[in-house]
Formats: structure tokens, sequence, C-alpha cells
């Protein structure tokens, strides 16, 4: 009896709607995720944080290479390199300051902040990319980073520094997202995917020259199961954004912070506090309000072009 592909599963359920579908995809995604990142702060207890990321990467990369492969590297073939290397560069440094922002803040604290993601995306594509800018998108906005200010409540508690990587970690990604929206107009997805497993490994692998400590053999299975975790996660998380309206499933990203309370909870004893959970919503619901605006306008660029007699 062949078993069949979880994912591909879900994804074909023809007596459930693409959107409970990608819903329940979200809901998954979290808890690997969640795990990865429990993952990452027990490790770093051991070893540093930016091995951990270096081999992040590397073990991403790795199960990407049969994909490489079977396309006998055809899929590499582009006229943007530099623009991939850039990217590469972003990613793996936001990747380098998540991981170890993970080493210094509470897993539940850490998830919530880094819901701000999606807020970073929205700005850099009004001010990068001239995208157009309404009232309902500033207050969108500006809900969301009342959120992130709740959680860190300046001058009622102390910044932590973690808290400090973690906003910078997610100005690095946003800049990664923003390349990859321009790259997705001239090469395939596959090719995007491809340079990022390769390119992410630049900036982890200078930093590890000056932290290298020889990993055990089950710290190194560890580090492989972080990079499954995370491969994992980033294909449900695709895949129900593939099948799904991003407004329709960007609430139920909130889950991830459940997921975080659930692993902190279990392994560091650790616990969100109600102000965790407060900016937590606000962020999610900033989100979706900039989810919806963006596949509004979508809909309306598709009409627009299928009424256009010159299209």
């Amino acid at each position: 009896m062949k078993i069949k592909n979880p994912i591909r599963f879900i994804e074909e359920m023809e007596n459930v709607s693409p959107t409970v579908r990608g819903i329940i995809l979200v809901v998954i995604s979290g808890a690997f995720f969640a795990s990865m990142h429990g993952s990452v702060r027990l490790l770093s207890r051991e070893l540093d944080a930016m091995e951990i990321a270096f081999f992040r990467a590397f073990f991403g990369f790795v199960f990407f290479a049969p994909i490489l492969l079977k396309s006998r590297l055809s899929v590499l073939r582009t006229s943007r390199f530099p623009l991939h290397m850039a990217r590469g560069v972003f990613n793996g440094a936001s990747l380098l300051m998540w991981f170890t922002a993970l080493s210094m803040v509470p897993l539940g604290d850490a998830t919530a902040l880094s819901l701000t993601g999606p807020l970073f995306v929205g700005l850099g594509a009004m001010f990068i990319l001239g995208e157009s800018v309404r009232g309902a998108r500033w207050a969108a906005l500006a809900v969301g980073f009342a959120g992130a200010l709740i959680i860190v409540r300046p001058g009622l508690q102390e910044i932590n520094f973690g808290m400090i990587l973690i906003f910078l970690s997610m100005l690095s990604v946003t800049c990664s997202k923003l390349i990859a929206k321009s790259l997705s107009r001239t090469d395939q997805p596959s090719t995007i995917v491809a340079y990022l497993s390769l390119t992410m490994m630049v900036p982890s692998g200078i930093a590890i020259l000056f932290v290298w400590q020889t990993p055990t053999v089950e710290q190194l299975f560890f580090m492989m199961m972080i990079g499954f975790l995370g491969s994992c996660g980033h294909m449900l998380l695709t895949t129900a954004y593939k099948i799904a309206d991003i407004s329709a499933v960007e609430p139920v990203v909130f889950a991830r912070l459940v997921w975080a309370a659930i692993v902190g909870w279990f392994l560091f004893a650790e616990f969100p506090g109600v102000w965790v959970w407060v900016g937590g919503a606000l962020i999610v619901t900033a989100s979706t309000l900039l989810a919806r605006h963006e596949s509004r306008q979508r809909r309306k660029a598709k009409e627009a072009a299928a009424g256009d007699p010159a299209g």
C-alpha cells in the first residue's frame, strides 16, 4: 500500500473547502515552527546560536538538494544572480539574529514579536515599491505596531537586547521578501527557493569561523531535526497560501503563539504574560487587515486586466 504525502493529502481533500484546508495547514505549520524554535533555544545552551543557524541553513539545503539534482541544475538558470545573492545575505543575517534572540528572549515573547513581519513588509512595499497608501492601511500598521509596543512596554520593563535583534531580524527578512517579490516577475519559484537554500549559508558560514565548536553526534542530529522542522513548516505554510486566500488564513497565524506557549511551558516552564497575548492579538489583527487589503487590490487588478480590450 502506497503511503500518500500528508501535505498533498490535505491539499487534495475534495470534500473540504480550500479555506479550511489552508487553515489546517497553517495550524500544523505553527506546531513545526514552535518545535524548531524550542529546539534552537534548548540547543543554544550548549552551542553558539550562530553555529546552529549555519546548520539550519545547511540541512535546509540538504533537504532541497534532491530537487536540484532532479532538475540537473537547470533550476539555477537566472539573469539576476546578484539579486539572488543579496536576498540570501539578508535572509541569512535574519536567521542569525533570530536564532541569537531565541537564546535571550522567552519563546512566547519572541514568537509574538516575530508576528510583526507582515507589518514591516507592508511598510517596505509602500516606501520602497511605491505601493498606494490609504488611511485603512496606515490604521492597520498603527494597530500592529501598538501591539508590539504593548509586548515590549518600554519604560515599564527592561528592553532585552534579544528584542532589538528580533526587530532587526524582521527588517532584514523584509528586505529579502521585497527582493523575492521583484525576482518573481522574471524567475520561477523553484529558482528563487534554490538560490535561497544555497546563499543563506554565506552569512552564517562566515560567522561560525569565530564561534566554531565541533558538535557531538547527538547535537548534529538535533540540528538536522531543526532543519527538517523548519523546511516542513515553510512547505506547509507555502501550500496553505497557495490553496487559500491569504486574508482568510492570516488570522490563524495566531496559532503560532499558542504552540509557542505550549512548547515554552513544556521545555522551559515559561508562559507568556497577558500583555503578550493582547499585543500578539493586535499584531495578527493588523496583519489580517493588511492581507485583506492586498487581496482586494489583486482582485481589482485582475478584474481591470480582464476588462481591458488591449489586454
